[in-house]
């Protein structure tokens, strides 16, 4: 049997409300044999580096993720036509690729774009999550999802209607998802739990319509008996004093599971499913963890929007002609020797550290700020040493007139042959 925890919150990204650190978890999935492990925090994609992170220390495969806050309606008004909070659901979507990376940050965006998608908290709509669709699994949720939540509200009809639209959009990359926990009555109860309900529904649709199962934990913390930790941490959250507090966690068992964890549940909170079932839908996690293959990459240089389809060969141009602007000549050959070598020794750095782009921004920055009339100084702090930032009207100051050290600016390195052909060439 194998397993991958595929539904967690830290407290990076879920702050407050998950009180494990992506380090703990990436050593617990080490300790007991996960070779992945998910990060799916409360509408949030900020962990994503401390989960990559910790997941490379330890070697376990990062998947990155997130549960989304999903809205029926982005602005509900009551009888007075005031703006209420609406309904928010609960949805576990997981990247497989870079193009469902990039899609999770769309989503994200979205969901912060605007005050209808943040009331509260950060939202999308389903018809949001079904256009940006592509490189995503989705898994059904837990009690809070656009379809448990239907089914605890009495209507099964609707919610069948949501698992089906999900088959319809994702096809093999929709999973039904259950938990094994103790959130409802306590076990002994004469009625079954919300939680059993929602399974026993999932697991109807899911076998009715050839739907895999998987388990996950909802995990929130990392020992068991850490439920106390986290309700105080939603407590501070709540802004609540230890006096004040009128509530505690409702489940014991959202800590970091491992397989023997759901046999154990499994009989514990009374789900009486086979064994041979929990270690399928265990296994079936395996599956979802095998196609997440996405690394964010390691950056050596800094990542900025295109200005052209060459920032480099633009830079050097417009720095050619801000010089020669400056020396009111024709040719760049008539510009001092001493000019035309600093400049080609600063470009050679920036194109090699990767700040074509950046200064071409500021250019245009500055550009706009001298031709609307707005104040501006002559430089600001090391930038005043780049002959470059003269030449391009960022700074007003010659650096080789007042012997000051480029270097200072950016640190000198190998140089690159393409910018010096370049300029050998006549361009």
């Amino acid at each position: 049997m194998g397993f991958v925890q595929l539904h967690i919150h830290n407290h990076v990204g879920s702050r407050l409300d998950g009180v494990g650190s992506p380090e703990q978890y990436a050593q617990r999935a080490k300790e007991l044999g996960h070779h992945a492990l998910a990060c799916t925090d409360h509408g949030k994609l900020s962990a994503f580096y401390e989960h990559q992170i910790a997941c490379q220390k330890y070697k376990i495969k990062p998947i990155f993720g997130v549960e989304l806050y999903i809205a029926d309606e982005l602005v509900s008004l009551n009888e007075k036509k005031k703006r209420v909070r609406g309904t928010n659901y609960h949805l576990t979507v997981l990247a497989k690729n870079e193009v469902g990376y990039k899609n999770l940050l769309k989503l994200n965006y979205i969901s912060m774009a605007d005050t209808d998608h943040f009331y509260y908290v950060n939202r999308v709509t389903l018809q949001e999550l079904f256009k940006y669709k592509e490189g995503l699994i989705v898994l059904s949720g837990c009690m809070n999802s656009p379809i448990n939540k239907r089914i605890r509200n009495g209507k099964t009809e609707e919610a069948r209607d949501i698992f089906e639209n999900f088959i319809h959009e994702f096809g093999n990359d929709y999973y039904g998802e259950i938990q094994l926990n103790d959130l409802g009555e306590k076990p002994g109860s004469d009625e079954e739990t919300d939680q059993h309900i929602c399974n026993w529904r999932i697991l109807q649709w899911s076998k009715t319509y050839n739907v895999k199962v998987v388990i996950t934990g909802d995990v929130h913390y990392l020992e068991e008996g850490e439920n106390d930790v986290q309700t105080i941490s939603i407590a501070i959250r709540n802004k609540q004093t230890i006096d004040e507090m009128n509530f505690t966690i409702d489940s014991t068992s959202l800590y970091y599971h491992g397989e023997s964890d759901y046999i154990k549940f499994n009989e514990k909170f009374g789900y009486n499913y086979k064994n041979e079932d929990i270690i399928e839908w265990c296994n079936n996690t395996i599956e979802v963890a095998d196609k997440c293959n996405y690394i964010i990459p390691e950056r050596n240089k800094i990542h900025l929007p295109k200005v052209s389809e060459d920032d480099e060969a633009l830079l050097i141009n417009k720095a050619k002609k801000g010089l020669m602007g400056i020396f009111n000549v024709d040719d760049f050959k008539k510009i001092p020797e001493e000019y035309q070598q600093r400049l080609l020794k600063e470009i050679e750095i920036i194109i090699r550290k990767g700040f074509s782009s950046y200064l071409l921004i500021l250019e245009d920055v500055f550009s706009f700020v001298d031709n609307n009339g707005y104040y501006r100084g002559p430089a600001r702090g090391s930038a005043a040493g780049s002959l470059v930032c003269y030449s391009l009207g960022i700074t007003t100051l010659d650096p080789i007139k007042y012997n000051l050290l480029f270097e200072r600016f950016m640190s000198e390195a190998r140089s690159v042959d393409m910018v010096y052909d370049y300029f050998q060439e006549g361009n």
